[in-house]
């Protein structure tokens, strides 16, 4: 298992392409992060706050799912 540190830069790494594309309207799905961490729920979700406490990623919360994005 890789460390949580290099699951890290994977999730900054896709959500900076993906603010790069559409400008940080749109985040980045959480869907499409699943398949790149591939970690369990629980500490997926574990691991996602921690970034959000640290101000690295940012909740995106429109109707129906939640997305990541870059803080502002």
């Amino acid at each position: 298992m890789e460390n949580m540190e290099e699951i890290e830069a994977k999730i900054l790494e896709k959500v900076k392409a993906d603010h790069k594309i559409n400008g940080g309207a749109n985040g980045t799905d959480l869907n499409e992060l699943d398949k790149i961490i591939q970690l369990q729920i629980p500490e997926r979700n574990q691991l996602l706050d921690k970034m959000v406490a640290e101000k690295k990623i940012a909740y995106l919360r429109p109707l129906n799912t939640i997305r990541i994005t870059l803080p502002k």
